[in-house]
């Protein structure tokens, strides 16, 4: 053999072996995923100087909020925005409390024109109720667009069910499925795009619970056991919701004649309990398992006082010790979810202007004294009402403990005249000034809402009660 017959398989050894490790990273990336930039690029006529938002959800169990995109809407309406995205996502568009959600794609681009609205038109701001949603079109997206497909499809589901639930939920006419099904087929042959397909099958899954057309393990075989956990598949998560809630203490043949509260209480609960599930035949896969563990520790949580902190460290050891990315995260969520305005855990941190506007408060200057913290609005008869009460509880505490009331009317000048003209409201007043972030985190779902800090910052009661009923024994409590 020559010289150069040698040199030149030796390179061909290189190249193939050079191939072959491109081969396998493209193949781990693939499995893993990867971000791909998204462009999302339009008009909000109206909106101008008002920020616009891009929220996804880190997971569909707790639903956890991650805002991925923000930029203020220029003065002629436009805005652009860029940001990576690693898998195909149910996303929000947000102004103010104005949503819409769509699905978007890494490595698309995306153009949206946005209807007009009046935009100062909703006076009182909760963020747990919905504001008039925005009405989003996307130009130019093409016929090949997740968008139009998913609302094509839910056009014809909500007909189908329109048509025929009594058929299938009182009649248990389960060939009726089966037609919709052929009919599904023909209408989208050929496209084979993954999350549209996996859509399709789950969201169809829910009319085989609704008619009772096959027995529930029968279910599990054909879409949970050894099926893929599709995580951001909104109608997986929602068939996989459907089907496992009360799984652990009710629907579950195996389970429910387990009494769960001694392991749950006792060492080591978070193996002892993946041991005990295992013996339910449909939660072989371990991922899944830790999935439905979850969930229902999630449910027995508020029902059972004694099980909260036992509960809470399961979480934490599945956050710590899953073999699942996933499955960490949602445990994180969820600790952070039960956990949130709990007796002991610190405060939600704000910033404020007050009576002036160029000078603000934040909860952390008032550290050392008790917080009495309230939510109000000058339209709210009740804090009003309550307000008045407050002034000769403020006379008698002022020395012990800092009193706030945080404004959430639109703006900032209706809540400063307001108190100019109730001088004896003297104690410190702060407007949220557009942070629906901060009435979220202390679940402001109504007014007035009081919240008991301690003077480390800690949550001492969340909700609080009123005056009315009884605030001025949690104060005495609290300072002696």
């Amino acid at each position: 053999m020559t010289l150069m017959t040698l040199m030149t398989l030796t390179s061909m050894k290189r190249q193939s072996l050079l191939k072959y490790f491109l081969l396998i990273s493209l193949v781990i990336l693939c499995a893993q995923g990867f971000s791909q930039p998204v462009t999302v690029t339009g008009s909000a006529i109206g909106a101008e100087g008002r920020t616009i938002r891009l929220i996804t959800w880190s997971d569909l169990i707790t639903f956890t909020e991650e805002t991925v995109a923000e930029t203020v809407i220029d003065s002629i309406g436009n805005f652009s925005m860029t940001f990576d995205l690693p898998v195909t996502s149910y996303i929000a568009v947000a102004i103010d409390l104005h949503r819409s959600n769509l699905y978007m794609q890494p490595g698309q681009s995306y153009e949206m024109k946005l209807a007009p609205i009046n935009y100062a038109d909703n006076l009182e701001v909760n963020p747990f109720i919905r504001s008039q949603n925005l009405e989003i079109e996307l130009i130019n997206p093409g016929d090949n667009e997740l968008n139009i497909w998913i609302n094509a499809y839910d056009d014809k589901y909500n007909q189908f069910l329109l048509d025929h639930f009594n058929a299938l939920y009182l009649e248990r006419k389960k060939n009726y499925i089966d037609t919709f099904r052929l009919q599904v087929n023909g209408w989208y042959h050929g496209i084979d795009q993954p999350y549209f397909q996996d859509y399709m099958r789950y969201k169809t899954a829910g009319l085989e619970q609704i008619a009772h057309a096959k027995s529930e393990y029968t279910l599990a075989k054909n879409y949970f056991i050894n099926q893929p956990v599709l995580y951001n598949n909104v109608e997986y998560m929602q068939f996989f919701d459907n089907y496992f809630t009360k799984y652990l203490t009710a629907t579950s043949n195996i389970l429910r004649k387990i009494d769960l509260d001694p392991i749950i209480k006792g060492p080591d609960p978070y193996h002892k309990l993946m041991t005990t599930l295992a013996t339910d035949s449909v939660l072989i896969n371990v991922e899944l398992r830790e999935l439905v563990l979850m969930q229902g520790l999630f449910e027995l949580f508020y029902s059972n006082q004694e099980l909260q902190d036992p509960i809470i460290s399961v979480f934490t050891a599945i956050s710590q010790e899953s073999q699942t990315e996933r499955n960490r995260l949602i445990a994180l969520n969820l600790k952070a979810k039960v956990t949130k305005l709990r007796k002991g855990t610190p405060a939600p941190e704000f910033t404020l202007i007050g009576r002036q506007k160029d000078k603000s408060h934040s909860l952390k200057d008032f550290l050392g004294k008790p917080v009495v913290l309230n939510f109000w609005t000058t339209f709210c008869q009740g804090c009003l009402a309550e307000m008045e009460l407050e002034v000769p509880l403020y006379q008698k505490y002022k020395d012990q403990v800092a009193f706030i009331s945080i404004c959430a009317d639109r703006y900032w000048i209706k809540m400063n005249y307001f108190v100019m003209i109730k001088p004896e409201f003297a104690w410190t007043m702060l407007h949220f000034s557009d942070n629906t972030d901060l009435l979220k985190n202390y679940e402001v779902t109504t007014y007035p809402l009081y919240v008991v800090i301690d003077k480390d910052g800690n949550i001492v009661q969340a909700p609080a009660p009123n005056l009315s009923d009884g605030l001025e024994r949690v104060i005495e409590d609290l300072i002696h």
